[in-house]
């Protein structure tokens, strides 16, 4: 299907031709009167013709009909305003409570950056981590079996907060097409500071059921730990990068996040 024109000639005529038209028409009647009370200095209302009468009908209902306009256009960039300060809003922020995110309790404090294609910034929409990009939490935490101070979902990365030694850890199988135990390497000695890389296995869902409303969040969350395979540690990939909380001020109309309840958080 083609999509039809943004603006059609009707709109065209209204939100343009119709201004452009009441504007020279006050501009021609302001110069009328103006060369009308050079030449002569009688009264008024012999100026008041049947003609200037309609011009001034035309000019007066043009500037409402522009009124309205100015009032819609501002109207529309505050709406936007405030879209766009929700969204963002949600998108970088601190956890003002613990938050149960798949199998993580993600702790009150933490930065989130998160980017959800089904946020619109609308007006108190649920809270919550879907579409999750990185966490960084107020204080080292145990995910996956190992003390971390920051998590990056894709690529699946884990900042170290300790000296710890890793185990198991995988490696890619081509003839199983899977990542397998590495026999190999039966542990991996990894220092504070480094990231450990992590797989996360894909899950069977149904990708029509979710095309409307998006993946499950909250307790629900495809968000399982306890099945990731590490592969290796390093630190010459480059630092998990988080955006800071988004500190914009509020705008008039507003309104703060609220967080789906944990029973109903799909």
């Amino acid at each position: 299907m083609i999509p039809g024109p943004l603006f059609s000639w009707q709109m065209l005529l209204l939100m343009f031709v119709l201004p452009a038209v009441g504007g020279m028409v006050a501009l021609g009647l302001l110069l009328h009167a103006l060369q009308y009370r050079l030449r002569r200095r009688g009264s008024w209302a012999a100026f008041f013709s049947w003609k200037v009468r309609i011009a001034c009908v035309f000019v007066a209902v043009t500037g409402i009909w522009v009124g309205f306009l100015g009032y819609k256009t501002l109207q529309f960039e505050r709406e936007f305003h405030i879209q766009r300060w929700q969204r963002l809003s949600r998108e970088q922020f601190v956890l003002p409570r613990d938050f149960q995110y798949g199998e993580l309790l993600v702790p009150k404090g933490t930065l989130v950056n998160r980017r959800d294609a089904f946020d619109n910034g609308e007006a108190q929409r649920p809270l919550g981590l879907r579409g999750l990009d990185a966490l960084v939490f107020p204080q080292p935490l145990q995910v996956a079996g190992v003390w971390a101070e920051a998590l990056e979902a894709s690529p699946g990365r884990l900042r170290l907060s300790r000296d710890q030694r890793i185990s198991p850890l995988y490696h890619y199988d081509g003839e199983q097409g899977d990542w397998v135990v590495d026999p190999s390497r039966p542990y991996l000695d990894c220092h504070a500071g480094e990231t450990v890389w992590f797989d996360a296995p894909l899950f069977d869902y149904d990708i029509q059921a979710e095309f409307l409303t998006g993946e499950p969040d909250g307790a629900q969350a495809r968000f399982k730990p306890s099945q990731w395979r590490f592969t290796h540690c390093e630190n010459d990939w480059g630092p998990i990068e988080v955006k800071p909380a988004f500190a914009e001020p509020m705008p008039k109309g507003a309104q703060r996040e609220v967080f789906v309840p944990q029973a109903a958080s799909r």
